[in-house]
């Protein structure tokens, strides 16, 4: 069971809810098969121990966050009506140049259903877009006392000529997916106790490489290698350095979650992670917060690939639905970002979520 919060310790995050989840993960392709067919190499499936990883099958980024928010609105205790902002997050591209997605979601998700077209915001936030969602979503939930719920949405589609989902990132399998969820000052199945960011500055360049920044390389065609740029960045940095700032920053950013939420991380019940391998989520996550992989959420996103934003939704949505997460329990989400950010949240389910009772 949870500890409970100490009513005299002022949370930064209080009284904010999640009234729904919603996820659009779409069929998997099996790693065997891609290896059979040539798309993943043999060494790096045994390696990485990575079952599959989840293909859209020609639905776009921001149509699966649609579909994502439709589930979360036919599970949610509050109407469309009630929504008063969408930010909405992604990581790769989304459709036209100079075209604005996250005003599509609003109209297909809220807008067209209620007449009215509230604020939308798109968050490029990489793998971390959903606790900087959350993160926006609190403050702007709390600058007004009139607004009362916002709804998050994610949405990738990563099949393109510039990114290999079998080959662009060492360790990971890089899937599709949408996920939402209905953030509120009403009350939920779940409360959001803590949400924050941390950015480990020194570790800017991992993702960026050699990387020229004009042109963009999707202008000029040049597919996504994260192991060119990890290399390039290490020809300069000491690995050990790397290794003292990355960890730094994790158990910084824990410390002041757990701080934040009034917890202690042996409160913990589940701790979602990205899709990466076995070894990278054990030695880079569970081992140096000192607690078991039975508590990661490994065993569900190796089946799946690396969601992008959306990982941390939908191992929570299969968490409910197994009835892994129960009233009392609390999880802790954890993502890196290029840049390098680590962010985070900390989530108590204090009831049964409503469709599964």
């Amino acid at each position: 069971m949870a500890r409970l919060i100490d009513p005299e310790k002022a949370l930064k995050v209080q009284d904010i809810y999640i009234d729904s989840v919603g996820v659009y993960v779409p069929e998997v392709v099996r790693s065997a098969d891609a290896v059979a067919q040539g798309l993943y190499d043999a060494q790096m499936h045994e390696e990485a121990e990575l079952d599959g990883v989840a293909v859209s099958p020609g639905i776009s980024g921001p149509d699966m966050a649609v579909l994502a928010a439709r589930q979360a609105f036919d599970r949610a205790t509050l109407t469309r009506p009630d929504v008063d902002v969408v930010f909405h997050s992604s990581c790769f591209h989304e459709g036209p140049d100079a075209w604005c997605a996250q005003n599509y979601v609003q109209l297909k998700a809220v807008g067209e259903a209620t007449g009215r077209g509230v604020p939308a915001f798109e968050v490029r936030q990489g793998c971390n877009g959903m606790f900087a969602a959350f993160e926006l979503a609190v403050c702007y939930l709390r600058a007004a006392g009139e607004r009362r719920s916002a709804l998050v949405t994610i949405g990738d589609n990563m099949e393109s000529p510039l990114m290999d989902r079998w080959r662009s990132v060492p360790f990971q399998l890089i899937g599709d997916a949408g996920a939402a969820a209905v953030l509120t000052k009403r009350g939920g199945f779940a409360r959001l106790r803590a949400v924050d960011s941390l950015l480990v500055q020194e570790l800017e360049g991992l993702h960026r490489g050699a990387e020229p920044l004009f042109p963009p390389p999707a202008t000029t065609r040049v597919p996504v290698d994260l192991a060119a740029r990890s290399a390039a960045f290490f020809a300069g940095q000491e690995f050990g350095e790397f290794n003292r700032l990355n960890l730094q920053g994790l158990h910084g950013l824990v410390d002041r979650l757990t701080e934040d939420a009034g917890v202690k991380l042996q409160d913990i019940a589940r701790v979602s992670y990205m899709s990466v391998s076995r070894d990278f989520t054990e030695q880079r996550l569970m081992v140096p917060l000192g607690l078991p992989m039975e508590k990661s959420c490994w065993e569900y996103a190796k089946g799946v690939g690396h969601l992008g934003s959306s990982d941390h939704l939908a191992a929570f949505d299969h968490l409910l639905g197994t009835g892994a997460l129960v009233p009392g329990d609390l999880m802790l989400m954890i993502g890196l970002a290029p840049g390098l950010s680590v962010s985070g949240a900390v989530v108590e389910i204090v009831d049964t979520p409503p469709w599964l009772a």
